[in-house]
């Protein structure tokens, strides 16, 4: 593609000098002698790269630049000035100019400066390409994704939208699986009720029957009137069970249940109360294997397995993570200001992170980006520690250096092993660092300390 640049300048002089230092076939060089000419050049074409000089009569190339970022027009800005005016190039880059060239031009420097811009305009497209993308093409229901495992998942759920049959939904924690519920909830063009969730894991069982199925004044001491449940709330809607594979054998009996008669009595009454809704449960476990070692009730898990959905991890979605990058960027950005770019190393950090906390992990990751970085760029040090440091975790290796002794490699290993298990325990446990301690089969005191000391995030791996 042949892209455009565009000389201010009103020194003939100058913009023939630069015009043939620069204009080739995949580089189409235009040029105005004045701020005006410049912006009505600039709506009328689009231009990778705008050069121009800072003093000019009437409207300057410092007002040119105030003008093209009130105007949010897309072009990478260099300013030319004469020797000594770096005061004048610091307030120009401040408000938006990218580089600068010192009069009179070097053709080395020129170049330099043409290939960093044109870089940096190329990113830039692609990520307007990106957002364009995500509204065209990549959105379903909020849910944004370009791989193909992911598109068969929305091709089920609009197959499925008319019908009422329940669907369990499994994946890894931060995979989307609450989103994947209100996808199908709201492609039922049908709908009359509401989608209503709970977390089955937040809940301890005392609290979850009630939640569930309600209770009436009475039922226990703080039961001072009666209250409706969830399920009764989501008549003529969604429920939507989320970390259904936490719950007890208890409650698994009572659910069975209802999900067999759709009917229930709240706790302490006798009514029996009939409902019309759709089921859709979801877990971070595998059910089968649950059913297979004996934690989970093998017909319940039937009821529930009308419709599976397997949500894929991010690790098997790479493609994804541009796209979401792009989201969270936009989400992210600052009122009045536009979103931040990544620059091509930090974004190769971020493509080549496994990203065990998965979606969830990565929206955390940008937003701490998004909002502690200083200037439009976000580079790997913008990055958390994680993502920079252990981009290839899974098979550590060492320089061997005799100079130093072997305890020091062994300490290296342990340190990297350790790291891993307790990421993966982490992960395991959603976030819960006493169950974690049981796990890794050391203490509270002791597991909190090395979560602290290799700088391991819990947030990521909690459940929303």
């Amino acid at each position: 593609m042949q892209r455009k640049v565009l000389l201010v300048d009103d020194d003939p002089h100058s913009t023939t000098l630069l015009k043939r230092l620069l204009e080739t076939d995949e580089l189409k060089v235009d040029a105005v002698s004045s701020g005006q000419e410049a912006l009505a050049a600039l709506s009328a074409t689009d231009y990778s790269v705008l050069i121009t000089d800072l003093r000019m009569p009437g409207m300057g190339g410092m007002d040119l630049i105030r003008e093209v970022t009130l105007r949010r027009i897309l072009v990478t800005t260099i300013v030319t000035t004469s020797f000594g005016s770096i005061e004048r190039v610091v307030e120009a880059m401040r408000l938006g100019a990218y580089d600068f060239l010192t009069k009179p031009i070097d053709a080395t420097q020129l170049k330099l400066v043409m290939d960093r811009a044109l870089t940096m305009r190329a990113l830039q497209d692609e990520v307007l390409q990106l957002r364009q993308q995500l509204k065209e093409n990549y959105s379903f229901h909020n849910i944004i994704s370009k791989n193909s495992e992911m598109h068969k998942i929305f091709q089920l759920i609009r197959h499925i939208g008319g019908t009422k049959s329940t669907v369990l939904i499994e994946g890894e924690t931060g995979t989307g699986k609450e989103l994947i519920a209100k996808a199908v909830h709201y492609s039922s063009e049908d709908r009359q009720g509401n989608l209503v969730a709970i977390n089955c894991a937040a809940l301890p069982e005392s609290l979850l029957e009630s939640e569930l199925f309600g209770h009436e004044r009475g039922a226990f001491t703080s039961a001072d009137a009666r209250r409706k449940g969830r399920f009764e709330l989501a008549d003529k809607g969604t429920i939507f069970l989320d970390e259904i594979g936490d719950i007890s054998q208890a409650m698994q009996a009572k659910l069975l249940r209802v999900l067999q008669e759709k009917r229930f009595e709240r706790v302490g009454g006798h009514e029996s109360i009939e409902v019309d809704i759709r089921v859709v449960a979801a877990t971070n476990k595998s059910l089968e294997k649950e059913v297979k070692e004996g934690r989970f009730r093998e017909d319940l898990f039937y009821r529930l397995n009308v419709i599976k959905i397997d949500v894929p991890p991010l690790r098997e979605r790479p493609e994804d993570i541009p796209l979401l990058i792009t989201h969270f960027l936009n989400k992210y950005a600052r009122s009045g200001e536009p979103a931040k770019k990544v620059a091509p190393e930090a974004m190769d950090r971020l493509l080549g992170y496994r990203w065990p906390g998965n979606i969830r992990q990565l929206e955390n990751a940008i937003e701490r980006a998004a909002v502690t970085t200083v200037g439009d760029t976000i580079t790997a040090d913008n990055l958390p520690h994680q993502v920079v440091g252990t981009p290839n975790e899974d098979s550590p290796k060492f320089e061997v250096d005799l100079k130093q002794p072997l305890p020091f490699y062994l300490q290296q290993a342990t340190e990297q092993i350790e790291r891993q298990y307790i990421t993966k325990a982490l992960e395991k446990t959603r976030g819960n660092v006493g169950e974690c301690a049981k796990l890794c089969g050391l203490s509270r005191r002791s597991i909190s300390g090395k979560i602290s000391e290799y700088e391991i995030s819990k947030h990521p791996f909690k459940s929303a």
